[in-house]
């Protein structure tokens, strides 16, 4: 490639490393950079613990948030298992509000579920409000009512660290030096990790 084609590609994206993944599997040395991390809050949450303890700065561009429960003990953990898949996710599509003129019939099992699965969510809030005591980056980090629930105890911890900031903004495009968001806002980083949603 041309030094005039490789100029044109570095100004109309990022320039610098990028790094795409499901889980942090420790192959990168983040020592002293600023890392920007974009995703979903559920594949965020699988990789920003680790990667905030390794960079000098992280900061999380944030498409959509997601209820988080801590992670009980090893039972917990075992009896959570036994329960329908769909509550630690996103509700079933029979559970969610009916469209105008739409019939809905309630079997004992649907009702069951949308029950559990609200129970779940009022319990992510108040985890969401004891961990989270700034009420602006609360309110980031509070999904709508159809999205999943996912257990994980570190997630808030990592976003209340020293040099980790969370940004919300809808991303306008990636610039060489960084990610541009749509309020104008240009942020400079030394590497890029798109968290994957896909396990």
């Amino acid at each position: 490639m041309s030094s005039a084609a490789r100029q044109h590609d570095s100004s109309t994206g990022y320039a610098g490393p990028r790094i795409h993944c499901t889980r942090w599997r420790d192959d990168h040395d983040l020592t002293g950079l600023h890392v920007a991390v974009i995703g979903s809050g559920a594949a965020i949450a699988r990789v920003l613990p680790a990667v905030a303890v390794r960079a000098r700065r992280v900061t999380v561009f944030q498409r959509d948030p997601v209820w988080v429960l801590p992670a009980p003990p090893l039972p917990g953990a075992r009896l959570l298992r036994l329960l329908p898949a769909d509550l630690l996710g996103p509700l079933p599509a029979h559970t969610s509000a009916p469209l105008a003129g739409e019939t809905v019939t309630s079997t004992p099992n649907s009702l069951l579920r949308r029950v559990t699965g609200e129970a779940l969510r009022l319990a992510a809030l108040a985890n969401l409000r004891l961990q989270v005591r700034d009420s602006w980056q609360r309110r980031q980090l509070t999904p709508d009512t159809s999205a999943g629930v996912r257990l994980h105890n570190h997630y808030y911890p990592a976003l209340r660290r020293a040099g980790c900031s969370l940004v919300t903004w809808p991303i306008a495009r990636l610039a060489p030096l960084g990610i541009r968001t749509v309020d104008g806002v240009e942020h400079r980083v030394d590497c890029i990790i798109f968290a994957e949603d896909t396990l």
